[in-house]
């Protein structure tokens, strides 16, 4: 977990936030998520693939929302896994 934006290898403050679990589901808001910002390295975790994009163009596997759960914190974010959804910038 950090922020969304880094600048030479720091992270740039309230630059939004970003997590990837040990899985590679990859997770990113222009907005600071408390519950993200909340996760430690080695914290367990459940994710849930909880929406599909739909009408991509072939090749375009962006856009998907995971619903994850924090088990130490008890806290939960739903994040796509990227910052533009498919056929998007």
């Amino acid at each position: 977990m950090t922020q969304r934006l880094e600048d030479n290898g720091r992270p740039v403050p309230d630059s939004g936030s970003s997590i990837t679990l040990k899985n590679g589901v990859y997770g990113v808001s222009y907005d600071q998520v408390a519950a993200v910002q909340h996760a430690r390295v080695g914290d367990r975790v459940m994710t849930c693939l909880a929406k599909l994009p739909t009408h991509c163009p072939p090749g375009d596997q962006r856009g998907k929302w995971y619903t994850t759960t924090n088990l130490r914190t008890d806290e939960s974010w739903t994040l796509p896994d990227a910052e533009h959804m498919c056929g998007g910038a």
